[in-house]
């Protein structure tokens, strides 16, 4: 999820959360925009890490069928998978690891926002635009789910450069 990406960027980019988030919605903007008349298959970070080599197959198979890709010469196995997928690298926790309950900011759909912890000043107005651009994040990763993001009307957030 974004706060995920955000806060790995922050921790080695030294870069503000803000700054990290509203990197975040840019990329994923430009990624979804500069592909609209290229076939697309989706995946998630979380379902990539869940069932690696299930995942993977069904990238394969979904290359092949919708995208028109030729299938693999050769079929892939569990040390090729293991081998580009290092499961070590996933920083944050999952969903009811020892993580605590974060209250829900706001209902998107069917996709809670939670809060997080910000190392702002609560009020502050540095604090505000972050939780702002959070907010905007989050609306997007959700929209990514649902698959509202995906299609060419879809409203992007504006944002500002300070």
């Amino acid at each position: 999820n974004p706060l995920s990406v955000a806060l790995s960027l922050k921790t080695r980019q030294g870069f503000d959360l803000e700054h990290t988030l509203r990197l975040w919605i840019v990329y994923n903007m430009k990624a979804i925009q500069n592909s609209n008349d290229l076939c697309r298959v989706l995946s998630n970070n979380e379902r990539i890490l869940d069932n690696p080599s299930a995942e993977v197959q069904r990238i394969s198979d979904e290359l092949t069928s919708k995208c028109n890709v030729p299938k693999p010469s050769q079929l892939l196995n569990e040390e090729v998978i293991s081998n580009f997928i290092d499961v070590s690298l996933q920083h944050s926790a999952k969903k009811g690891d020892m993580e605590k309950e974060k209250r829900i900011l706001i209902q998107h759909g069917d996709c809670e926002i939670q809060d997080y912890d910000s190392e702002l000043e609560m009020g502050s107005i540095k604090q505000k635009t972050e939780k702002e651009m959070y907010l905007k994040a989050m609306t997007i990763f959700c929209d990514l789910g649902n698959g509202d993001a995906y299609k060419t009307d879809y409203s992007w957030p504006k944002l500002s450069y300070a």
